[in-house]
Order: C-alpha cells, then structure tokens, then sequence
C-alpha cells in the first residue's frame, strides 16, 4: 500500500479503488521521472487532494473533465524545476471527495479554486487550465483577478455551445446511467476520437490506464452524471463567458488549441483572443482536445516562453 502525504487533521483512509489510483498515478509520474507527491487539504468541507513539486513562484494546473491531476506529469517535470508546481484533483476527480459540481457552476468552481489556494497558501499565482479547469481559471480571473498573475488556457469549455453529445446524452433518465458508468471500451473510443491524434504514443497505455482507474472510486458515476447536468443540457453549454466579461480580463492570456478539437472547436480559441486585450492565440497542428497528450513538449516550451 502507497501512504500518500496529508497535510490535514488526520491521514485519510483510502479504500481498494483509491489505493488503486494512487498506484496508476504513480506509474504515469514516473514516465516523466518524477515520485509521487500527493497532498490533501479541506476545502469547503470536502477533501482536496493535489500534488505539489518544486520550489520557487507558485503555479497552479487545472486538469480538465476526465481522469485528474497527473494529467500533468510532463508539465510538472519541466515546471518544476523553476517554480512550485501545485496540481490538484478537482471534485468528483482522482482522489478527491465525491461531490457534484452546484449551479452556477462558474461561480461555484471560483469559490473552490479560492478555497483551495487559500487552504495551500497561495495568494496568487501563474495559472495554467485545460478544458473545464482552463473555464474555472477564467472564472477566477474574471471575478477574483487579484489571484491571477498570467492565465495559459488549453482548448477551454465556457466560450461557446458546441458541447459533445455524449455528454448531452447523461442527461436522460436510463442511458446517462449507462453514459457515465466505468467502461473500458467506451473509455477508449473517447480517448482515439477526442483527446488525441496519436492514440498510441510512448504513455498511452499508462494514461488510459490512470484515466480508467479514476472512474471507479464510490459514488464517481452519481456525481459525474449530476455534475454533467450543471454544465450542459441538450442545448448545449450552459456556462459561457460575455463579450464583456472576457474583456474585463486582465491578466496577459496565452490560448493554446488543438487544431482538430471536436469537442471545443477552434474557433472559440479565436474568440478569446479577439476579445480578451492581452491575449494571443497558439493553435497546435495535428492535435485533438488535449494537445499536452499528443505535443507534450511544444506545449511545454509555449508555456515556459509564456511565463
């Protein structure tokens, strides 16, 4: 048994299925050559967990809807060795507390990011998001900018109403149960046909395998299905950012997109920057939804030219 890091109360006691994805995060950390280094905190009443790296001006990575913070593994390795690297698991992900995301969601997810840069000791700092994390550090810069000091948004949700119908579908009564339960093959199919290009780089199996293991902690598939129905109906997004909130923004914005996002399609890269007044736009050719899976070092070299 792997005994993670707490810096709460009292060491949390974790099941079969949370030792479990200890053991897959770990084996991903290690493709970049880095341990494990999980950490847990309390943030309105609910477990945080978060890895934490290095030492120098803090850095806060926002993974997006799927799988969890060791996403990161080959940013945190780059990152880490100029600045401190926090990564955390976000509600209803990794191993964090099992709690659905609440209505308004935006709102909601700047009081969490809040809550748990406060609970870490972070007053402010540089903020990098993919996907629904690159909407909830938008959020924040929108509505707490003091926290902010330089946004990198990674093929961000909130900026438009595509949204797949795969996730449209967890809405309804029978099949959203059968959308949102554990399953390998259509795990797979979601991973070859929207977050990459290259379903067979030198970490996949290890990511899937990480990704997989997060789907099956207790009450993961509840508050994923209740949570898809906060962010989207058969309409589209439900959450997305005004002309003028976007341009309220002020910290410097570094967008970075996947040239063939089906999920979030370029052009809501291109509305960002066209909006937001210190902003510019890197779209990655021959990439999918997440760009740092298929091109992990161009993505590493825009955000360190960036910072």
């Amino acid at each position: 048994m792997i005994t993670p890091e707490v810096n709460i109360g009292a060491q949390p006691t974790l099941d079969s299925a949370e030792q479990q994805i200890v053991v897959s995060m770990s084996a991903l950390l290690a493709r970049a050559g880095i341990e494990y280094r999980g950490r847990f905190v309390e943030v309105d009443g609910n477990r945080i967990h978060y890895l934490d790296y290095g030492d120098g001006p803090p850095v806060l990575l926002m993974h997006g809807g799927g799988a969890g913070s060791a996403i990161w593994f080959r940013q945190i390795e780059v990152l880490s060795r100029t600045h401190r690297v926090i990564a955390p698991d976000h509600p209803v992900f990794g191993l964090s507390e099992q709690v659905a995301y609440e209505a308004p969601f935006v709102g909601n997810s700047v009081r969490y990011v809040n809550g748990f840069m406060d609970a870490v000791g972070i007053a402010t700092a540089d903020v990098v998001g993919l996907s629904l994390g690159a909407q909830m550090a938008i959020g924040v810069a929108i509505e707490s900018p003091e926290r902010v000091q330089k946004l990198v948004v990674i093929d961000s949700s909130g900026l438009g109403k595509q949204f797949p119908l795969l996730y449209k579908l967890a809405n309804l009564p029978v099949l959203g149960r059968m959308v949102v339960r554990p399953n390998r093959w259509g795990q797979d199919n979601y991973f070859k046909t929207m977050e990459v290009v290259d379903s067979e780089f030198e970490d996949a199996g290890v990511y899937k395998q990480y990704a997989h293991d997060v789907t099956l902690t207790d009450g993961h598939a509840a508050a994923m299905r209740s949570s898809v129905s906060v962010i989207t109906n058969f309409g589209g997004q439900k959450s997305i950012f005004s002309d003028d909130e976007l341009r309220s923004i002020a910290a410097p914005v570094l967008a970075i997109w996947g040239e063939r996002d089906p999920l979030f399609p370029v052009e809501h890269g291109y509305r960002l920057a066209e909006l937001v007044p210190n902003s510019s736009l890197h779209v990655i050719e021959n990439t999918a939804h997440v760009p740092l899976l298929d091109r992990p070092d161009e993505v590493n070299e825009l955000i360190l030219g960036f910072l």
